[in-house]
């Protein structure tokens, strides 16, 4: 399994239940140091961690050439790499757009193109995107991530439809608020606020990074076989709840 982003977050949670399942992983990250600390903590042996920008073919290609030489095979891909950088839509730059398009939607494009030989090769196998709410609900002052989440989805369809004969499913993943590492950190520091998300969801509740690596180790395994194409919302029901007034809401 290679997982992009995988030395934090939802990537890193991701990578340990699938480590614990006995999967061989190569944690792919931006940061070599925090990618080979990440490989080293997991159970088991013979994990990698590989220095990997997803924004260049060349380091993506790179990456897999040494997962290919290093395990032979490849069953899994996981794009979870991004970033936030939240701008007023009127007055965002484009700099701030293109990356946020290149780490997001590109990122996605260059590691499923990047697997697709060796996923091939090995007989087929599974690729999960990290798509958002942001693909499905207007949010303001998210322009770029929102548009490359979006392209995202269309992405996934359009690979399951053209790689099917390769044996290869794709699908996405989409979360809406989840407690990771640095979303603790900006409700623990005062800059967050957390009883409005707990509010909108009918769950009450952010998601633990956890609860969407288990459905993405779902969508990577046999029990999945039969589902391709598809982006499955992970959102304690926020986007499917219809916000009753108070009121109407105390007489139902």
């Amino acid at each position: 399994m290679a997982i992009s982003g995988g030395a934090s977050g939802i990537g890193l949670a991701t990578v340990g239940l699938l480590a614990q399942s006995g999967h061989k992983i190569a944690v792919l990250d931006l940061d070599a140091s925090k990618s080979e600390a990440a490989a080293a903590s997991l159970p088991g042996s013979g994990h990698i961690g590989v220095a990997t920008d997803v924004t260049s073919t060349d380091s993506v290609t790179a990456a897999f050439d040494l997962i290919r030489a290093s395990f032979g095979r490849l069953d899994g891909v996981v794009a979870a790499a991004g970033i936030v950088d939240p701008a007023p839509s009127a007055t965002v730059t484009d700099e701030s757009l293109q990356r946020l398009i290149d780490i997001h939607l590109m990122g996605a494009i260059r590691m499923a193109r990047g697997a697709y030989s060796l996923l091939k090769d090995s007989g087929g196998g599974s690729i999960v995107c990290l798509s958002s709410m942001g693909a499905r609900l207007g949010v303001a002052e998210r322009l770029g991530y929102n548009v490359a989440k979006t392209g995202v989805e269309g992405m996934v369809r359009t690979l399951a439809v053209e790689w099917v004969p390769a044996g290869i499913r794709v699908n996405a993943v989409a979360p809406a608020w989840v407690k990771t590492p640095a979303i603790a950190s900006l409700i623990d520091s005062g800059f967050l606020d957390p009883a409005p998300v707990e509010a909108r969801t009918p769950m009450g509740r952010f998601a633990d990074p956890e609860e969407i690596g288990q459905v993405i180790a779902f969508l990577l395994s046999p029990a999945s076989s039969y589902v391709t194409g598809q982006s499955v919302t992970v959102d304690g029901g926020m986007t499917i709840q219809f916000p009753l007034p108070q009121t109407e809401r105390q007489l139902a």
